[in-house]
């Protein structure tokens, strides 16, 4: 992640701490081109929380 794609959104840290945890121990997620569905939602749910700090913290 660059500077400029760090929030200050503790949701979205946990968000993506989440999401790299999964991923982590995930044999779907870490195999090319295997679909991972908790780890999409996870990394869907990340995309939705950094946009929303972005945003200002609208919903």
């Amino acid at each position: 992640m660059t500077a400029a794609e760090q929030t200050a959104d503790p949701f979205a840290d946990e968000a993506w701490r989440a999401a790299i945890e999964h991923a982590a121990g995930c044999l779907d997620c870490k195999t090319p081109g295997a679909r991972c569905e908790t780890g999409e939602q996870l990394l869907h749910a990340y995309e939705e929380a950094t946009r929303q700090a972005r945003a200002g913290g609208a919903p």
